[in-house]
């Protein structure tokens, strides 16, 4: 079986141009299946003598090493890549991991930032140039409203409504919500409104909310690299993404008391399924907050 791991090899180096670091990913999860298979057979074998169960065996092995769901995942995936190649190859004529039962990825609950660090971002935005008053507004904004990135760049001046303190925002789906927006991300808002954004725009048509240094629509690549440099002024851990606003958004509001329903509309999920995670996340904090406070814990 070893050549035509390596046929296999060479073809994803060669005719697919997949990248060396790829290819070794490959080889390193073929060759672990390769001698676990070795020692259950003692003798040589190739890729049309391996069955289902033992393809079963092998996993099984993984998981009582301990080995993370998403190591099992890719290593099943590099299999069914490899048989994919026998069959068209004519090297075996049964691909024993066609009816393999999908194995479901671990769910990772969301890594909101706690309350006291989001108060430590957002005061280090400090100054009064057009840049930082223009950066407050961005992330009071995305922590007020809970929004995604996509949908805070998205965002035109007209969506903006200050008398009745929302935004109208378009969703995943092109579905549309209206958001509410706090005191002090309104605030932020109007002055930048007021006082940065026309030294931004270079165009009196620009629809945009949020205009980037070269007078364009700012764009999610550069929220992302103004909330690395804003977190590392904080002393953050963990380098927080900008959505991870978007999970204190809704962490903070299911911990200080509001119900699933609510925060399934404020952030706009059609299911609720995938608000309740964030339950989960708030049990969890609650756990932590016991552990490390009661003196009996």
């Amino acid at each position: 079986m070893n050549g035509q791991i390596r046929q296999f090899l060479e073809y994803i180096a060669l005719e697919r141009r997949l990248s060396p670091r790829t290819v070794a990913s490959y080889e390193s999860d073929l060759e672990s299946f390769s001698s676990f298979i070795e020692k259950a057979f003692s003798r040589d074998f190739e890729a049309s003598d391996i069955r289902q169960g033992e393809i079963r065996k092998y996993l099984s092995s993984l998981q009582s090493r301990g080995l993370a769901r998403r190591t099992m995942l890719r290593r099943l995936a590099a299999l069914k890549s490899f048989y994919r190649f026998c069959i068209r190859r004519g090297l075996s004529k049964v691909n024993p991991t066609d009816s393999l039962a999908p194995m479901r990825r671990e769910k990772r609950l969301p890594r909101a930032i706690e309350a006291s660090d989001v108060e430590s971002l957002l005061g280090s935005i400090k100054g009064g140039g057009r840049l930082s008053i223009r950066d407050a507004a961005i992330f009071e904004l995305l922590y007020s409203s809970g929004l995604r990135v996509s949908e805070l760049v998205g965002l035109d001046l007209a969506d903006f409504d200050a008398t009745g303190s929302t935004v109208r925002v378009m969703g995943k789906g092109s579905k549309e919500r209206i958001a509410p927006v706090g005191r002090v991300a309104k605030e932020a808002v109007l002055k930048y409104i007021a006082e940065a954004r026309p030294e931004f725009s270079r165009s009196k048509d620009e629809k945009a909310l949020f205009i980037s240094r070269r007078g364009g629509r700012i764009t999610c690549r550069q929220v992302q690299r103004l909330m690395r440099g804003y977190d590392i002024i904080a002393g953050l851990r963990g380098n927080p993404s900008p959505h991870a606003l978007r999970h204190s958004f809704a962490t903070h509001l299911l911990d200080s008391g509001a119900d699933l329903r609510s925060v399934q509309e404020l952030l706009g999920h059609a299911d609720i399924s995938s608000t309740q995670i964030y339950t989960a996340v708030s049990r969890e904090r609650l756990m932590e907050s016991y552990k490390k406070n009661h003196p009996r814990s």
